[in-house]
């Protein structure tokens, strides 16, 4: 049994440290791209601050980038909500047709448990297994 157990062990940590060197490097990745983005975006607002300072007064070229920027935060902060409040209605859809259909579970089972108790027993064994069997694997990989 030991050999047998320091093999598993060593699979799951081999598993882990892989797992965490991935993390640590699409992290790191992630961060390299994440300034190179900003660099780019910060260029990009000079270079829309001089264009319009030649057409406009410098201050006048600095409000409208202010006012750009405001409003396509505000833009963004209204996605940000509008997918929260689907988020929140299609959670609660869920667990409203969890409690209805656990609800009718209970009852159909009480009432069969009362009439047929062995009919109910190898029912709810059969009911157990297929609903094992349909659940989705859930997938936690999503580097």
């Amino acid at each position: 049994m030991g050999p047998l157990v320091a093999m598993l062990s060593g699979l799951v940590v081999t598993d882990v440290s892989l797992k965490v060197s991935r993390y640590k490097r699409n992290g790191a990745m992630w961060l390299v791209a994440s300034l190179f983005f900003l660099t780019a975006y910060i260029f990009m607002l000079v270079a829309s601050a001089i264009y319009l300072s030649a057409i406009y007064t410098p201050l006048i070229a600095t409000a409208i980038l202010a006012i750009a920027s405001l409003v396509i935060g505000l833009v963004l902060i209204g996605i940000i909500y509008a997918l929260n409040a689907r988020d929140r209605r299609i959670l609660e859809d869920k667990r409203r047709r969890s409690q209805a259909q656990t609800s009718l579970a209970v009852a159909t089972a009480f009432t069969l448990f009362r009439r047929q108790p062995l009919l109910a027993a190898g029912l709810a064994l059969g009911v157990g297994t297929a609903l094992g069997l349909m659940r989705k694997p859930a997938d936690k990989d999503r580097s």
